[in-house]
């Protein structure tokens, strides 16, 4: 039976996330979302590594790739400063990222890719991409065709993407801000099983002024899942876990549960979690 499983891995700060398909024969396939590692805290790498030597598969081995596919988010440090490693560690079929980012580490990270034997092609992505991973299939709301770019913050460069298996999807978005919501919040699918909420829960992710940027939108029976930040900004914000807790959201949050993990057959989210 084919299965998606998406991993909040809890870095601390910042994001990354394994997204893990596995198709009607059996078949797993892998990609990451994001990796926040410096040579002082890997964080990512040593989540992956020990991930996959479970599964018998050691990173020294020339049996690379494993990801089909990596992805910058968007072009900031907490985000994207440690996939030039992971690429170089892991390997993968593609490294996409935002069709509009600030210079800097998307650049770094495309110089690598232009060089590398570990990286097999890359390119932007918008909302006219569909990419398969197994039977799950990738779409993006943000960025959208022949919008110009939101240039208030990078965080509005964010890719907002949607993984969809069977009756369910589940929504990554980055750091995504108000600008991006109001444009797009009545995009969200009517099948959201996972949301996961923009930049760690801050206010300036969740709010627009007063009211709620996205929450309207997202289908009350969603699970919500919080990449905390708890250095040196202290996300989740409470004014957003009380948001969703006046509105009976189901919600998890990495700095109280560690490691996140929801997965789908296609017919319902089922959280696992290790505390």
């Amino acid at each position: 039976m084919s299965r998606l499983t998406v991993t909040l891995i809890d870095v601390g700060w910042g994001d990354s996330i394994l997204i893990e398909s596995v198709d009607s024969h059996g078949i797993k396939q892998f990609a990451l979302v994001d990796s926040n590692d410096n040579a002082e805290m890997r964080s990512s790498y040593i989540f992956l590594r020990r991930y996959f030597e479970k599964m018998g598969r050691k990173v020294e081995a020339q049996n690379k790739p494993f990801f089909e596919f990596v992805m910058l988010s968007h072009s900031h440090t907490d985000h994207g400063r440690g996939l030039k490693a992971i690429m170089q560690k892991f390997g993968t079929r593609n490294f996409l990222y935002p069709r509009f980012h600030d210079p800097g580490i998307c650049a770094e990270l495309l110089r690598f890719s232009a060089r590398s034997t570990n990286v097999g092609h890359f390119q932007s992505v918008d909302d006219t991409d569909a990419i398969a991973l197994g039977d799950a299939v990738i779409t993006f709301l943000w960025p959208r065709h022949g919008d110009p770019p939101l240039t208030d913050t990078e965080n509005n460069n964010s890719v907002v993407m949607r993984l969809r298996l069977g009756n369910d999807s589940l929504i990554l978005n980055g750091d995504a801000e108000k600008k991006v919501w109001r444009q797009i919040q009545g995009n969200i699918p009517a099948d959201t099983k996972f949301f996961k909420v923009p930049h760690h829960g801050s206010v300036n992710g969740t709010f627009d002024g007063q009211n709620p940027a996205w929450l309207n939108g997202c289908p009350s029976e969603a699970w919500l899942g919080i990449s905390s930040h708890v250095t040196p900004h202290p996300h989740p914000h409470q004014k957003v876990i009380d948001l969703f807790k006046n509105n009976n959201r189901s919600y998890l949050r990495t700095d109280e549960s560690y490691h996140l993990s929801f997965y789908t057959e296609g017919n319902g989210i089922t959280p696992v979690y290790s505390h």
